[in-house]
């Protein structure tokens, strides 16, 4: 008798509303740079990715609050102030609760030494309670630590289409967060991204506007956030774009410091600026996406999140992005954003997916 194929763990079949993803429109997609799937998760799929974002914020919180961070030093990982600002109980409390806090006190290196090499034994370790660590913060590699999220990031078929639409039939990890925002978020003020690492951006972070065109980048990184219970402008940190705005190729203010809100934007980027299809100035739009819903951007679209307001719970959000290929890219084993230490132990283990191996894997793998 042949073998019946296993259910990867986490799986749940009825994740996708089909009609939802059936409704996308391409040419709106590339035309406006992003396209909203609204009430896409079915009610069980809702409410397991809210559970599992709950779930992971809390090991978040208590690897933040139970890790001896005063023993991650120069000495033991090579890296020169590993540890930023105070880590008393009461300082690393406040990291608590919310995406984005842990930046406070986690150097920039630290978090790549993490994705690279690991925090485990027989060095510093991240401290768990009673599951696996695998050397780095559920907030930067989310489906490590739960299996729901790894399935639906690396290997869900629902979700692999919906990715497909966007970005073609082959496309690799570029990063995937959480980003919970509690009461109080300030958001993110306006800013666009570069593809890979800025290496063939034809524009600086502010930009000239000389290469606005109608063309569609086919070297794309595309995020996807999921917002399982909704980002509306009533309750704040909604989702705002400038829809066309992509197409004049600036990865506006991604290196740079970000001061940006509506009116500085309105003053000084947008004006004179026009969408190369339809000849009207680019205008700000506000998102309110109501519970269950995602949405997909380009990298070059300016976008923004607004502050979380008063007498609201939690933004539940997973950010996912993915690239298409950079066939220029040199030959690598792991692509540059891979949880590479991660990979190499799975790989060992015989345990690590046909789908994960494709995504993380180098574009031009050796």
């Amino acid at each position: 008798m042949a073998e019946q194929p296993t259910t990867p763990p986490g799986r749940l079949n009825d994740l996708l509303r089909p009609e939802v993803l059936s409704a996308f429109d391409r040419e709106t997609f590339e035309r406006e740079g992003y396209w909203v799937w609204e009430n896409v998760l079915t009610d069980e799929g809702r409410r397991q990715w809210t559970t599992s974002l709950q779930k992971l914020q809390r090991l978040n919180d208590e690897m933040v609050m139970d890790t001896d961070w005063s023993a991650i030093n120069s000495a033991n990982c090579g890296l020169q102030n590993p540890i930023r600002n105070d880590i008393t109980p009461e300082a690393r409390a406040k990291y608590c609760g919310g995406s984005e806090l842990i930046h406070h006190f986690i150097s920039k290196e630290l978090r790549e030494y993490m994705k690279d090499h690991g925090l485990v034994e027989p060095g510093p370790t991240l401290v768990t309670r009673n599951y696996e660590s695998h050397g780095v913060m559920p907030e930067w590699f989310p489906g490590l630590y739960d299996d729901f999220i790894m399935d639906v990031t690396t290997a869900h078929p629902q979700m692999m289409a919906l990715f497909s639409k966007v970005l073609g039939e082959r496309f690799f990890y570029d990063h995937i967060l959480m980003l919970n925002r509690p009461v109080g978020s300030e958001g993110r003020r306006w800013h666009a991204h570069p593809y890979r690492q800025g290496q063939h951006e034809v524009e600086d972070p502010v930009g000239t506007g000389q290469f606005v065109t109608k063309e569609f980048l086919h070297q794309q990184c595309v995020r996807t956030l999921c917002y399982p219970e909704g980002a509306t402008i009533e309750d704040g940190c909604e989702f705002a774009v400038i829809p066309g705005s992509h197409l004049y190729r600036i990865p506006f203010k991604w290196s740079t410091q970000r001061p940006d809100y509506d009116d500085d934007m309105e003053t000084n980027w947008l004006k004179g600026k026009t969408h190369p299809f339809t000849g009207e100035p680019l205008k700000i739009l506000r998102l309110s996406i109501p519970p269950g819903s995602m949405v997909s951007f380009v990298h070059h679209l300016p976008h923004h999140v607004g502050h979380r307001k008063a007498n609201t719970d939690m933004r539940w959000g997973l950010l996912m992005a993915y690239r298409s290929p950079d066939p220029t890219a040199e030959p690598a084993k792991w692509n540059e954003s891979a949880p590479i230490y991660w990979c190499n132990r799975t790989e060992a283990a015989g345990t690590l997916s046909p789908t994960a191996q494709r995504l993380f894997e180098g574009d031009n793998p050796i």
